[in-house]
């Protein structure tokens, strides 16, 4: 808690941006109780989207995997930073994994994305009285 306020839960989601086409995509978002939650709700979301990479075209145009889906597999894996990042969310400092290459996007054909996937601590006004 910093002074005046206290912490109402932990936002966290997953955003991918790109500057070269001007435009951002919401996957998903959650507000979760805990920063322990918070980082397994981002862990979970970083392995669907591993896969979701990682999976062969459906149209049989010899897509590989994407290397965003390494990043994320890692990252996820890491146990120690886990306990790290867990340890930020309560100490009320915001987190992320990101990662970026080129990815196709429906009706632009290749661009540069980034993936994002963030936590922050939401944070209220102490009530007086």
């Amino acid at each position: 808690m910093r002074a005046g306020q206290l912490v109402d839960g932990y936002w966290a989601e997953a955003v991918v941006r790109s500057s070269e086409l001007g435009r951002d995509w919401y996957l998903a978002g959650a507000w979760l109780d805990t920063p322990d939650r918070a980082v397994d709700w981002l862990h979970d979301l970083a392995a669907r989207l591993a896969r979701a990479l990682e999976a062969p075209d459906p149209g049989g145009s010899g897509h590989t995997p994407h290397p965003v889906a390494a990043v994320f597999r890692e990252w996820s894996a890491d146990a120690a930073f886990r306990s790290v990042q867990c340890a930020a969310l309560a100490d009320l400092h915001p987190i992320s994994a990101n990662a970026r290459g080129r990815d196709r996007v429906h009706g632009s054909g290749e661009a540069d994305v980034l993936y994002s996937l963030s936590a922050r601590p939401i944070l209220r006004p102490v009530p007086h009285g």
